[in-house]
């Protein structure tokens, strides 16, 4: 008995020796950003972890233990090659997760979850995506991680006692207790203990460095768990912070000083020609005027001086998908999910294109990437646009790369056919060429082969691009009579190595230009601090159109708006105001950054905001 009790736990440990060496490997992989969490938070990863890893163990084993019970009542062995069949298929599936996770939160900062998963879809993409990974090292620590614990595992754990179901009473009782004993074991770390509320990633969290924490979750056990969760969590909110009502008069009172229409207006002429130009990843940082490099945007920085640039706005979340909701529909980003892959929610969304089409405007939608990615195509199609351009509209001729064709490939085709559209029109313009791999075909302008040098030269081709769109264009019969509004979808990480959830990640430019601006207007800069979803309503205002569909949008020219931005990352939120800044991490239930110059006062008043925000904006997600 004591053989096959030891036994028992053998199989049952050698998981947890594997989850150890997943989390070493990790641990390694980002030893850089491990610096800062410091060596005690780092160790500490590994005791707190224990618990996820536990319970994962427990799964892994439930399956063998119940096979070897089986092969109890056999005289032939069947069980060892059971296991071996069994335990290769679960170390190469761990193994890929595990190699998967390192290049997902190298590229989002995330581990790697359904959302991630869902990217697969689209595998080239999805390739494409991970390209700023190095792809060749991560097979090669997961075929060096199987290797090791397959190693592992027929070293300690393949060679089993025989047993067979002992006929005397005591024997009999003590193999049937033990059995019973094991299956009770199993099924409470399964569930992480006998506490009200089973066991989630949140049991894990114990500091307030993000990447410490990240470490102590499971991803296996993780990636499980959010699978299931989408499913068990479709009508259940999910951050229930407060009473609804307070936290519905929190959101009110940010939005009560918003009139219908703006105060200032900036056109003169309220049904101009509108091109709006959603710029790949276009983070604040590689933008001269808002504290970026210097030499990254020089065409950029001629728009802004002739321009009305809005300094202090920022995304609304890490992805495009969710860019594109915030931006066309005015609906902010949520946490782990996007709106944009639901098409049963989507359809409730208000969209700008459609407001537009009401009013009189032409619509158009160009990109120059496969439009199922990112379920562009129900976007454009559920936004009515009525001429859709995408990857099959061009030549391969023209495509320097997979993801499809390039931004001046694209930018020419659009202000071709913008030559011969009827107007007012309204032109929604996707750029794609400074997205991983950032492979563009321009002669190499920052040298290097290091990551934040190709991301700037890639910055740099779209820029160019928008310098050669601008210089075709002026002299154009529709250039006078247009407003064109240039914002980034999402911010990124590089040049500058942001951490994925500080607020300056998610710092964008925002730029209104054009013939069309007043005079005065031009040139200027507004500070007030806003996020994308603001754009709807201010330009619904300046066309004196009503923006009451859009109900998350806040005129960014109406001066007396309460001046804030919200952003979400993977499970936690951030907000914004001119005074102070914060990030909070749900999971881990407490403010992971917070401004050098903010009062503590402050940082609770921004929280409570921040809280009531998400609380108000998942039960209208969980609506739709």
């Amino acid at each position: 008995m004591t053989k096959y009790i030891i036994y028992l736990l053998k199989l049952y440990f050698f998981w947890i020796v594997v989850f150890f060496i997943n989390r070493l490997i990790f641990i390694f992989y980002f030893i850089n950003s491990f610096k800062a969490a410091g060596i005690k938070n780092t160790l500490l990863s590994f005791i707190y972890g224990l618990r996820l890893d536990f319970s994962a163990a427990a799964y892994l084993f439930a399956i063998p233990f119940l096979v070897f019970i089986i092969q109890t009542f056999f005289a032939k062995n069947f069980y060892t090659a059971f296991l071996k069949i069994y335990t290769c298929i679960s170390l190469a599936v761990i193994s890929l997760i595990s190699a998967g996770d390192l290049g997902i939160y190298q590229s989002w900062g995330t581990k790697l979850n359904l959302r991630a998963l869902s990217m697969l879809a689209y595998p080239t993409e999805a390739f494409l995506s991970m390209r700023s990974s190095p792809l060749i090292l991560l097979v090669c620590i997961m075929i060096a991680e199987f290797s090791l614990c397959y190693f592992l595992f027929i070293k300690t754990v393949i060679r089993f006692p025989r047993w067979h179901i002992p006929t005397r009473f005591k024997p009999a009782f003590a193999f049937f207790t033990c059995n019973i004993g094991f299956a009770f074991f199993t099924g409470v770390v399964m569930r992480g203990g006998f506490q009200q509320i089973p066991i989630n990633e949140s049991s894990v969290y114990f500091c307030s460095v993000p990447i410490a924490n990240h470490a102590a979750i499971n991803t296996s056990w993780y990636i499980v768990h959010s699978c299931l969760s989408k499913h068990f969590n479709a009508s259940k909110n999910l951050y229930v912070y407060m009473p609804q009502n307070t936290a519905a008069e929190k959101v009110a009172r940010q939005y009560a000083s918003s009139a219908n229409s703006s105060e200032i207006k900036i056109l003169s002429n309220s049904k101009p020609n509108i091109v709006f130009i959603q710029l790949e990843s276009f983070t604040a940082d590689v933008i001269k005027e808002l504290g970026g490099d210097k030499n990254v945007t020089p065409n950029l920085s001629n728009l802004i001086k002739q321009g009305i640039l809005f300094s202090n706005i920022y995304a609304s979340g890490t992805r495009t998908d969710q860019g594109l909701a915030a931006l066309l529909c005015g609906f902010p980003a949520q946490p782990l999910t996007s709106i944009i892959y639901q098409s049963d929610k989507l359809e409730h969304l208000p969209f700008l294109s459609i407001e537009l089409h009401k009013a009189g405007y032409n619509t158009s939608f160009y990109y120059g990437g496969e439009l199922g990615f990112g379920n562009f195509n129900a976007v454009a199609q559920y936004g009515q646009f009525e001429k859709i351009t995408g990857l099959k509209n061009f030549s391969k001729a023209n495509l320097f790369n997979k993801w499809g064709a390039d931004d001046e490939t694209m930018l020419t085709r659009q202000r071709k056919e913008m030559q011969t559209a009827q107007q007012p029109f309204f032109s929604y313009v996707i750029t794609l060429s400074s997205h991983e791999p950032f492979t563009v075909p321009m002669k190499t302008v920052f040298e290097g082969n290091d990551l934040p040098s190709k991301f700037k030269n890639a910055c740099c081709f779209t820029d160019k691009a928008l310098g050669e769109y601008f210089n075709a264009i002026k002299n154009t019969s529709w250039f006078k009579n247009t407003l064109f509004v240039l914002v980034a979808d999402h911010g990124h990480q590089l040049p500058k190595n942001r951490l994925f959830d500080e607020p300056a990640k998610y710092h964008i430019p925002l730029i209104f230009f054009g013939d069309v601006i007043k005079p005065q207007y031009r040139g200027i800069t507004i500070s007030t601090a806003g996020s994308q979803t603001d754009i709807a309503a201010t330009l619904l205002h300046q066309l004196n159109l009503s923006s009451a569909n859009f109900r998350w949008s806040n005129d960014l020219l109406q001066p007396n708006r309460k001046p804030f931005a919200f952003y979400t990352f993977d499970n936690g939120f951030g907000w914004i105001t001119n005074a102070d800044s914060i990030a909070y991490d749900d999971r881990a239930k407490q403010i992971i950054y917070a401004s050098k110059n903010s009062s503590q006062n402050l940082n609770l008043v921004s929280l409570q905001n921040g809280k009531a925000y998400l609380q108000c904006l998942y039960n209208e997600y969980l609506k739709y």
